[in-house]
């Protein structure tokens, strides 16, 4: 699609000059990086051998940085609960929705197409990899009370709604291509599946149609996102940007996505040896074009934007740095798979502040409906169950005490009939128990922050029993409550 038609559309999907409160509230930026724990960041000061983030590395300056930040263990889990407020337990989605509806074929590859490089064997859930098992998981229903829905909720506030890039929660009961709009969404620009075979050659969907996308994917997201913003005026506005970047296919970026010199890589394949190298150009790139986003607002309205950044799982175990282990990563729910990147600035935030907060991934929907302003008691109907905690008053205070008391995630095949046999975790401020393929373990993770000492296999002091005692309790009543 021709730029000129994308930003007409973006125009016309706007409610620029109607409903603009007197006082504007603010915008938010929501952006969700791919397969990314805390290890791929120099800021968390974990792993090695780090990429340049310069664009998050100011946000973490000018803003909250989180260190006890949950995701669900794989990525369409995670937005779930992002979308809902909602633990997988209750919507169903504990691993990457299946179901995919029909597309046209893909324009055509650039003359010298990149080889892809997957992710190997099973990555380390005893699950095996996405899309090899034959148990379905369905998409977000679309009974399920939205955060863009909740933010709509009062129209003198005046919010627009816009998702951008990856969707993956769509299949085809919901709606397929159809579903970010249904879900809410005033405008959408992206990849309705998970996975791109190309990031030079992709289906494009804008609100329900589909074009041939041509360029380098993240480019494209980041011109979408800068058009948008810029036509919303004093509007205040919501926006949902995610990137399929660092998640594979591995790739060398175009030339100005790197911070680092990566011009001895071959474009044309992708040696093992080098995997590494590649995965953190593509992080850079990722960067990159976030920096491009954040620099082209005008100043008075980056004042006024909240920014947050989240992964939406930890790193594949490919490319997981240690002190993790390779099969404690990306779709488990030890550390390796669940401890994010979560990074916020804005209006009133603490200037590189710490938190030690516990944060879940389903916190995001309380805590950005409190930056618009408005009152989850007041918007949620009454009949959701929801999950989410807002962690808003830790951007003023970050040494403050935790909103929360535990957290909790999970992981399980299919839909709710999958729900019985899930791989579960959850833990409090110093404590940590787990269910992995049907054995508890339960680590100190104050002491032993890389779940190397199960205590669970000598014996325990009586605090410990405890704790492990208070915590098993709280997860049956927690997985009871539904």
């Amino acid at each position: 699609m021709q730029r000129s038609i994308v930003f007409a559309m973006l125009v016309a999907g706007s409610t620029l000059g109607s409903m603009r409160p007197a006082a504007a509230a603010p915008n938010i930026l929501l952006i969700i990086g791919d397969d990314m724990g805390v290890d791929t960041m120099a800021s968390y000061g974990i792993g090695e051998n780090f990429p340049r983030t310069a664009a998050l590395d100011d946000l973490a300056a000018n803003g909250v940085r989180y260190t006890n930040a949950w995701s669900q263990a794989i990525c369409s889990p995670t937005r779930a609960t992002i979308m809902t407020g909602r633990y997988g337990f209750r919507t169903g989605i504990g691993w990457p929705v299946s179901g995919v509806g029909e597309e046209p074929a893909l324009p055509p590859r650039p003359p010298r197409p990149l080889r892809a490089s997957f992710e190997g064997p099973a990555m380390g859930s005893g699950m095996g990899r996405t899309g090899s098992h034959d148990v379905p998981t369905p998409g977000l229903n679309l009974d399920e009370f939205t955060l863009p829905t909740a933010l709509k909720s009062d129209p003198e506030l005046g919010y627009t709604t816009v998702a951008i890039g990856k969707w993956h929660l769509a299949d085809v009961e919901n709606g397929w291509e159809r579903h970010p709009n249904r879900a809410g969404f005033d405008h959408f620009s992206g990849l309705i599946p998970g996975i791109t075979a190309s990031y030079f050659a992709w289906n494009k969907v804008v609100n329900g149609e589909f074009y041939p996308g041509v360029g380098y994917t993240p480019e494209d997201k980041a011109n979408d996102a800068i058009e948008w913003i810029d036509a919303q005026g004093e509007q205040p506005w919501f926006m949902w940007l995610a990137f399929n970047l660092p998640h594979t296919p591995l790739h060398l970026p175009p030339d100005g996505n790197w911070q680092n010199d990566y011009s001895a890589l071959d474009r044309d394949g992708i040696a093992d040896e080098d995997s590494k190298a590649y995965f953190n150009s593509m992080i850079e790139a990722m960067d990159s074009q976030i920096g491009r986003i954040l620099n082209s607002m005008a100043p008075e309205v980056r004042d006024n934007t909240y920014v947050i950044f989240i992964g939406d799982n930890g790193t594949i175990g490919r490319w997981i740095s240690p002190p993790y282990h390779s099969d404690r990563a990306k779709s488990t729910i030890y550390e390796g798979g669940i401890n994010v990147p979560l990074i916020v600035s804005g209006p009133g935030a603490v200037a590189g502040g710490v938190s030690e907060t516990l944060v879940n991934s389903s916190d995001l929907f309380f805590t950005i409906l409190e930056m618009s302003g408005l009152d989850p008691a007041d918007v949620v109907p009454g009949d959701v169950v929801t999950d989410s905690v807002s962690f808003l008053p830790t951007l003023t205070d970050p040494d403050g005490p935790s909103p929360r008391e535990w957290i909790y995630a999970d992981v399980f095949l299919g839909g709710f009939e999958g729900v019985a046999s899930a791989n579960y975790a959850i833990r409090d401020e110093r404590y940590k128990l787990l269910r992995h393929e049907g054995i508890e373990e339960f680590y100190d993770l104050s002491a032993d922050p890389y779940e190397n000492h199960d205590l669970l296999k000598g014996s325990m002091a009586d605090a410990e029993r405890s704790a492990y005692l208070a915590l098993r309790e709280r997860v049956l009543a927690l997985r009871a409550s539904d």
